[in-house]
């Protein structure tokens, strides 16, 4: 069966909400001491009324992935998202990709991604750039396989918890990897 990558809309919001909210609690939620902390974190990142509202911004660009018309990944681009850490000016950000676990390792993920660095051939960024959580093995390979390094660690604050992460960037070299 052929994967379906499609740009998603505010149609979409309740979609999103519903993936994201089942990946991260699958991939995260054992890193969590306050299990409310989650459950709030997740209420207020996955909003649909919230999600719409990031849909409508015209740098916000969020994918949808469809497995026998099953909508079951997506990932989210900020086409211009400076990192401080980063020496550059020009940076696209690939701020979330999930699947969903039952279909993970199909193929899904990296559709995504084939879509993502396409995108960047237009948008023309120096480097992609991403966070994940330092204990990700799984996804810090998958960034490694597809040429994100890592390159700093930051710290993210949920309700009263420290996650620390690493930052990766993948340099985009327009002329060498586009045929845009």
């Amino acid at each position: 069966m052929a994967i379906q990558i499609i740009t998603a809309d505010t149609s979409h919001s309740a979609t999103i909400s519903s993936i994201g909210k089942k990946s991260f609690r699958e991939a995260f939620g054992n890193l969590f001491n306050n299990k409310i902390e989650l459950a709030e974190y997740l209420e207020f990142t996955y909003d649909p009324v919230k999600l719409t509202r990031s849909l409508r911004k015209d740098g916000n660009i969020y994918l949808l992935a469809y497995w026998e018309d099953r909508a079951v990944g997506f990932a989210k681009i900020k086409k211009f998202s400076l990192n401080p850490q980063i020496e550059s000016i020009s940076q696209m950000e690939l701020q979330k990709i999930y699947v969903l676990p039952e279909y993970q390792g199909i193929g899904i993920g990296q559709a995504l991604m084939d879509e993502i660095l396409k995108l960047s051939c237009k948008v023309s960024p120096d480097y992609i750039w991403l966070d994940t959580h330092i204990s990700n093995e799984k996804a810090i390979r998958f960034y490694e396989k597809n040429g994100f390094i890592k390159c700093e660690k930051y710290f993210f604050t949920i309700g009263a918890q420290v996650f620390e992460y690493h930052v990766m960037i993948h340099p985009v070299a327009v002329e060498e990897a586009c045929d845009c």
